[in-house]
């Protein structure tokens, strides 16, 4: 797995895993675990011709939520901030 990644944002634990799993599909991943009780999720996504592991946290972390982001996808960095960048604007398009 590659080093954990945090995107902070302005909603409650629930609803940022929950937005999450839209982000997450977006981006063509197919969710293969989710625990809304221990606020985290796995995911399968193809890069690269590999299938690619996704594990994602989200903690309450004062009024937001730190979500943490830890993929073994290759050149991971382009799509983490797809992911951080459309979670941001999903966030704030609920609230």
């Amino acid at each position: 797995m590659s080093r954990a990644r945090d995107v902070v944002v302005d909603a409650q634990p629930d609803e940022a895993l929950l937005a999450s799993v839209a982000v997450l599909r977006h981006l063509g991943a197919r969710i293969t675990r989710y625990d809304p009780e221990a606020g985290t999720l796995e995911a399968r996504v193809r890069r690269f011709w590999r299938t690619a592991l996704i594990r994602l946290r989200a903690d309450a972390a004062g009024a937001g939520t730190r979500v943490t982001v830890e993929s073994d996808a290759l050149g991971w960095t382009p799509m983490f901030r797809r992911f951080r960048d459309t979670l941001g604007h999903v966030v704030k398009g609920a609230s």
